[in-house]
């Protein structure tokens, strides 16, 4: 799990372990989010002023018994880049995970149920401002 505990966003979050890399596109001050490698080392962010990124707010996913509904308050499309899946134990203590692919996940505005998910595991969509 990253934790942004600072009060600005981080922007375009290079995370890599080993030679597996993948890129948390925004985490805004207070939000944590999923990551699905073992010991992740963080690259070089981008830090901006949260106001700088016109309104964003992060889509939510949850677990639901057709899916996964994906909820998503902005005014525009984001770009996927996929999502992360934890899976924790009883205790609570990560056990897995996977990374699902940009097409298994909705960055729509309002809200879309898609196939997938396990109950009780959490899911991250990683959406993204930027088009390319």
């Amino acid at each position: 799990m990253l934790e942004n505990t600072s009060t600005l966003a981080a922007y375009r979050i290079p995370v890599t372990s080993g030679t597996r890399t993948t890129e948390v596109p925004v985490l805004l001050p207070g939000q944590r989010i999923g990551v699905v490698l073992d010991h992740p080392a963080l690259g070089p962010v981008i830090w901006l002023a949260p106001e700088a990124l016109g309104g964003f707010s992060p889509v939510t996913a949850t677990v639901v018994p057709a899916g996964v509904r994906y909820h998503s308050g902005n005014c525009r499309a984001l770009t996927s880049r996929g999502a992360a899946v934890l899976f924790r134990d009883a205790g609570g203590r990560i056990i897995g995970g996977e990374q699902l692919p940009p097409s298994s996940v909705s960055c729509a505005p309002g809200e879309k149920v898609l196939p997938g998910g396990a109950p009780g595991a959490e899911v991250f969509p990683y959406c993204d401002l930027r088009t390319e």
